[in-house]
Order: C-alpha cells, then structure tokens, then sequence
C-alpha cells in the first residue's frame, strides 16, 4: 500500500487502532491495567506493540519510521478452541531525507500470526495455521521490545522462511531435562503473502523439527532440522540450525548458526551452499542499562563474497515494557540487509 496516495487510509489504522487502547486502558483502570500486560476480557486477551526507528546510514538516506504496530488477539476457550490472531502495519515512513513527511516509500498490512492450538493432551499440542517457524530463538521472539538490539542479525531469517502455515505438534516433556520438540509441515505456499521474503528465496513444502532445552527460566540451547523446496523451481534445501542463550551473573550470550546445502541449485547461485552465525554478548547494568555487542559472519549462496557486521550499542528500560536502543553498525564485504551507520528506536509492548 503506497503511502503517498494512501497514508490517509493507513495514518487512520494507526489512529483507530492507538484510539481502542487508550479507551480500552481507561475502560479497565479500575482493574489496575499494566502497560505490557495487554487488556482481558474474560477468555480474550488483546495485547500489540510498537516499534519505531530512526536510521542514519553513511551512504543512504537517513529516515524515521513506524517498523511495526502490531496488533495480537488471543482466545483461550477449552481444550479445543484456543485461536491466537496478529496483524500489522510495517515500514511506514514517517520522515525520510529529501521527501515530504509519510511519503518516500510503501507501508504494508500484514497478516504475521493465524493459527488454533488444540490440546490432545496437557503436555502436547496441535497447531494448526500460520505461526513463526521454531528455527533458532531470535525468530519466535523478534517484537522490537523483546529482542536486544534494533538490528537483526542475517542469521535469523536469511535462509529460511520466517513463517510457516501447516501443522505443528508440540511435545512439553514432564522431565524438565528433556527438550521441547516442534514438528511441522506445511503442504504448499503460505497462508498469506509475506512481504518481506527474499526474491527466489521462498519455500513450500516445508518439513522441519526442533529441539529445545531450557533451565533456570533463561538459558536456552536449541537444535533444528529442515527441507524445503524452492518455489518456481527444482531446488531444494536441508538446512541445520543451532542456537544458545546463556545468562552468568549481568552477562548474556547468545548464538545462532544455520548451514544449508542446496539440491539442484539456480543456475543464478553461485554456490551450493550458505552459512551465517553470530555472537553477541549484553552486559546488564542493573535492571534498565544494558551494553551491547555483536559480530557477524554471513556467506550468501548468491554472492562470491562474505558479509560481515559488527554492531556497538547500548539500551535503555524505564519500564520493563518500554526500552529505548541506540547502536553503530560497522559493515564489511558483501552488503546484505545491514549498512553502516547509525540506528535507535523506541519500542514499546501494549
């Protein structure tokens, strides 16, 4: 949707959709509503969050903008019934360099999340719509107010699908020393059009399982497996993936990696494989400051050369839902999604 002739339809969701959570807020402050904690009605509960960015490149544009305004609605009805619905509005420029204000590039409506949980049982759980692919950690938590930093690391989406639409099923073991395992399939294309899919890089017929163990509430180790074909192709893909988060006193340290070898290759990649991993470690000072940083490696199956990136920063939580981030970007090699200079946003959860 082109702002430029229609930021007055979108400009009003966002209107309309702040508008019902103050009302809702003001509806419900006899119940001591929490900013964060979303609005409940009975078995329905409404929660969303919002991001803004502010983007200072060397050798671009410098640009403010409404990353997300998501919009979440979850029902939780019987062992049967128990839908979980988000929408949003993304990448809508507030103000870009050299254009006028809401103009200078297109914000999208788009269906993230529509899927039913049915429980066959306390501990397993079949998932039926589309929900967030369970490869490595940063993709099943990426709202702005949830993850470290404002950049996302390559590793994270790159060479997968963010989503999937099929069906999962969840196991929660009673062991605490056994892992969580995600099994999913999705049949065919995608439940809706995902706007921010790489060119020649969007997949069905997904297979996939992932692993993850978890102890002392935070730290995270995680394993996944997948296949999948490429669409409007013969090309195929296995893709491995591991992930950690561990916590030691105010630091934090968290990895991912994904390796994937290609069947049956476009004639316009330029090699039969792809690897990308980082490593970023946050140093907590006390409750509302934290330090940043991050290294990244990232070899494109359709560049000769590697990416890499570096990001310093800091962050800033006057409340737990709300956290204010500035950092620098360095980049080196081949320039994928990140470029050099500066980023802060504001992100807040609803």
């Amino acid at each position: 949707m082109a702002i430029c002739s229609k930021r007055h339809s979108s400009c009003g969701t966002v209107v309309a959709l702040a508008a019902a959570l103050w009302c809702g807020q003001g509806a419900l402050a006899e119940d001591d509503y929490t900013l964060g904690q979303g609005l409940r009605f009975d078995d329905i509960k409404i929660s969303g969050y919002l991001t803004v960015e502010g983007e200072i490149p060397e050798d671009g544009k410098s640009e403010l903008l409404v990353d997300d305004l998501s919009l979440f609605v979850q029902g939780r009805f019987n062992r049967f019934f128990n839908p979980f619905f988000e929408a949003e509005i993304a990448s809508m420029p507030v103000l870009k360099e050299g254009e006028a204000p809401f103009s200078g590039g297109d914000a999208k409506i788009i269906l993230e999340r529509l899927y039913n949980d049915t429980y066959l049982r306390d501990n397993l759980v079949l998932r039926l719509g589309k929900s967030l692919t369970p490869i490595g950690e940063w993709n099943g938590i990426h709202a702005g107010p949830l993850v470290p930093t404002t950049s996302r690391p390559l590793t994270t989406y790159r060479g997968f699908s963010e989503f999937i639409s099929g069906a999962s099923i969840i196991y929660t073991p009673r062991n605490e020393n056994l892992p969580v395992a995600t099994l999913y399939w999705q049949p065919d294309g995608g439940l809706s059009h995902d706007f921010d899919a790489i060119e020649n890089r969007v997949f069905h017929n997904i297979k996939g399982m992932n692993l993850s163990w978890t102890w002392d509430l935070e730290n995270t180790v995680g394993l996944s497996l997948q296949h999948a074909d490429v669409t409007g192709s013969s090309e195929k893909q296995i893709l491995v993936g591991f992930n950690a988060h561990l916590v030691t006193g105010n630091m934090e340290w968290r990895t991912e990696l994904t390796k994937s070898w290609l069947d049956n290759p476009r004639a316009m990649r330029v090699r039969d494989d792809e690897f990308g991993a980082f490593v970023q470690g946050t140093y907590n000072i006390g409750e509302r400051w934290s330090l940043h940083g991050r290294y990244e490696y990232f070899q494109d199956r359709d560049y000769i050369q590697a990416s890499e990136n570096a990001i310093l920063g800091f962050s800033y939580r006057p409340k737990p839902p709300v956290v204010w981030k500035l950092e620098y970007a360095f980049q080196w090699g081949q320039e994928l999604n990140i470029e050099q200079g500066l980023l802060a946003s504001l992100a807040i959860l609803f």
